[in-house]
């Protein structure tokens, strides 16, 4: 009995595809994230030291923000004389806010100031509705001519 070697398909040849100069348009652009059929993007992939240059970069980063909230931490403390980092904070926390609040206080409480502002909100209203937007620009460029000259 012979035998006989067993047949194999015949592959068709695969032809090599041409590559795009970098400049052409719709080729794949180096570094952009690549998409999968589910929709996914992913970064590129980075080899060994692209890596370690990046995660030394991040390191870096977070050590010096580890290190700037440290010192924010000690100068609360030294300020509010709380030796405890969270009571410390809140009580800053709570003086910041009053004075935003005296602050705002002090303004509504300056009737000039407010009647001021309606003064000004009822010059607005005014100039939106007797002039179209080309004569008001007109007019603020006069304004700003007179102040450029004073």
């Amino acid at each position: 009995m012979t035998k006989i070697p067993p047949q194999k398909p015949p592959v068709p040849p695969v032809p090599p595809r041409p590559q795009k100069p970098e400049g052409e348009k719709g080729g794949a652009k180096k570094g952009a994230p690549v998409g999968k059929p589910g929709g996914e993007v992913r970064p590129p992939e980075l080899d060994a030291r692209g890596i370690a240059v990046r995660l030394a970069a991040l390191a870096h980063e977070a050590k010096e923000r580890e290190l700037s909230f440290d010192e924010i931490i000690e100068k609360v403390m030294k300020e509010t004389g709380i030796k405890v980092p969270q009571a410390a904070m809140e009580e800053a926390n709570k003086k910041l806010q009053e004075e935003i609040e005296e602050v705002l206080d002090q303004i509504k409480s300056n009737k000039e100031l407010m009647e001021e502002e309606e003064a000004w909100q009822t010059f607005a209203e005014l100039l939106e509705s007797k002039l179209s937007l080309k004569q008001v620009n007109e007019f603020f460029g006069m304004i700003r001519e007179s102040i450029k000259e004073a």
